[in-house]
């Protein structure tokens, strides 16, 4: 009975391990990836502020990186060409299946650019600023909670250092006791 419990107790961790770990990798991506795309959208709008257009912006600025921020976008960018469908289209689904959020609110936004010929430029260089800000606010709040997890340890080893101290000398009082 006891082989068979250990044998499932870790058949269940052999499944669920690399299930965590891909997690974490994608989710490790997903931050990276809205990372790279604030440098991404201060690139379109420099080219837009240079007066490219929209599409134009768009695959110039993605061409100019080599992360697989801008990998993941030029690909986006390169099958609504080939399938002649609208990039902000192209790219609201990308977000969507890739799990980031930002990229079809950028599409939503160049969408508006490109139908009904809005100035997006100023947006575009707020929701890059916006990116930039939310990601400090990530790293800071994970180093607040790195700090706040050393809390513990430091205390364990004062503890065992007291111990260590404190140790010879009980010993020698005991001793002299009995």
């Amino acid at each position: 009975p006891m082989v068979v419990l250990l044998s499932a107790t870790f058949g269940v961790l052999g499944l669920q391990i690399p299930r965590l770990t891909l997690t974490q990798k994608a989710r490790r991506a997903r931050v990276n990836f809205r990372s790279s795309l604030s440098s991404y959208l201060d690139l379109v709008s420099i080219m837009l502020s240079g007066g490219a257009g929209i599409e134009t912006a768009l695959v110039a600025a993605a061409r100019v990186g080599d992360g697989p921020t801008y990998q993941v976008i030029t690909d986006s960018l390169d099958v609504a060409r080939s399938t002649g469908r609208s990039p902000w289209e192209v790219l609201a689904e990308e977000g969507r299946r890739i799990g980031v959020d930002e990229l079809p609110e950028l599409a939503a936004t160049v969408k508006l650019g490109g139908e009904q010929g809005a100035r997006m430029t100023s947006s575009l260089v707020a929701k890059a600023a916006s990116l930039r800000q939310k990601h400090m606010a990530e790293v800071e709040a994970a180093a607040n909670s790195s700090t706040e997890r050393m809390g513990l340890p430091m205390v364990l080893m004062f503890v065992a250092f007291l111990v260590l101290l404190g140790y010879p000398a009980m010993h020698l009082i005991s001793k002299g006791f009995g």
